[in-house]
């Protein structure tokens, strides 16, 4: 599986990676790192684990790239004072009377050149 264009991991891995990193970042406290060195080794390990779990490499600049997106809808809503919530998707819309008139005339038509043999027959 190649990785996305736009350098973020499958839908699948998101919430695997963001559970995964706070178990990494305890990890790394566990461990006496603090600061940087706490972060960028919660990384390095949230990107290999993520890598194992997807079957391909997963870099730590796509994990970077999740959890900066994530801490800035956090943020924004929080400041907003709501909390997130997930896109609604819409029901299909049902199909334009212009559409239906147009497939209805396009069928009506191939009705009618049927007899025509495949010669006559319209091409969509």
């Amino acid at each position: 599986m190649p990785t996305p264009p736009h350098g973020t991991p499958d839908r699948g891995l998101k919430p695997f990676i963001l559970a995964i990193h706070r178990e990494a970042l305890d990890t790394a406290a566990a461990k006496g790192l603090t600061g940087t060195l706490a972060q960028v080794a919660a990384l390095q390990d949230t990107a290999s684990l993520a890598s194992a779990r997807a079957g391909r490499p997963v870099t730590e600049e796509e994990v970077m790239r999740l959890l900066l997106r994530e801490r800035r809808a956090r943020n924004i809503h929080e400041a907003a004072g709501t909390a997130p919530v997930t896109p609604i998707r819409k029901p299909a819309a049902a199909p334009s009377r212009f559409h239906l008139g147009r497939w209805r005339s396009v069928a009506m038509g191939m009705a009618r050149s049927a007899s025509a043999g495949p010669a006559g027959k319209a091409r969509l």
